[in-house]
């Protein structure tokens, strides 16, 4: 099998051309995950009464779906009741109009939540309870202590899982080409159709997976070199 460099070289533009659609199905599911992610952390670690065993209960029952079957569920739901929906609250948007990429963002923002939850509550469970003590005698309230003291050393504890999730959180955007949104796998092989030069294809859409994670690893090695001064080290 020969490589066509010029098949290669093609489908790496079209894959970059719609780079910015992965970037919309990651970082957006990112920003919701880590603040929902967050607060839900907070909500089981510190045992909010009720909410704490619902949350643990969503997140268990999450997780067990594969997100192509949430990902159909959400795009089945959105195609048979937008319009009905729309009409109830008078809104004169249908569903044609709406860019089914948001379908695609609100699937990967649900599994966000639940992973990003996971490995935050870890981080938070990893901290000696000590610091907690500590910011109730010198004065704090509780949203104090976790603001000022636990959450700074929650963070750099937390970086190597997050980016475990954001890296996953790339590969699982792929999926979305199952319901029609074209991103980098989908872009990098249109001119596939054209050429059959689909190992060329997936090359290209892998080189440019392969590029985009070596970026965020890097970005989260100086993210982990600024933060890491607010955990103390046990052995210094």
């Amino acid at each position: 099998m020969n490589f066509n460099t010029a098949h290669f070289y093609e489908s790496f533009l079209y894959g970059i051309k719609y780079f910015p659609n992965t970037l919309r199905l990651v970082f957006i599911p990112l920003a919701i995950g880590l603040t929902l992610g967050t607060v839900i952390a907070l909500a089981r670690v510190y045992k909010v009464p009720v909410l704490c065993k619902l949350l643990g209960i969503f997140v268990t029952v999450y997780q067990g779906v594969p997100i192509v079957v949430a990902l159909m569920i959400y795009n089945l739901v959105f195609m048979l009741k937008f319009n009905d929906l729309a009409g109830f609250l008078h809104i004169k948007t249908k569903a044609a109009d709406v860019d089914n990429i948001w379908v695609g963002i609100f699937a990967l923002s649900l599994t966000a939540v639940c992973s990003i939850s996971e490995a935050i509550r870890g981080a938070l469970l990893s901290i000696d309870k000590g610091q907690d003590e500590a910011g109730y005698s010198v004065g704090l309230t509780k949203v104090q202590t976790i603001r000022r003291i636990i959450i700074p050393q929650m963070i750099p504890a937390a970086i190597p899982t997050l980016i475990n999730h954001v890296v996953g959180l790339i590969k699982a955007s792929s999926v979305v080409m199952a319901i029609g949104i074209i991103e980098i796998v989908a872009g990098a092989t249109i001119p596939s159709s054209r050429t059959y030069s689909f190992f060329e294809g997936y090359v290209a859409a892998a080189v440019i997976y392969w590029a985009f994670t070596i970026m965020i690893e890097y970005l989260a090695k100086v993210l982990r070199r600024h933060t890491g001064r607010f955990r103390r080290n046990p052995y210094d």
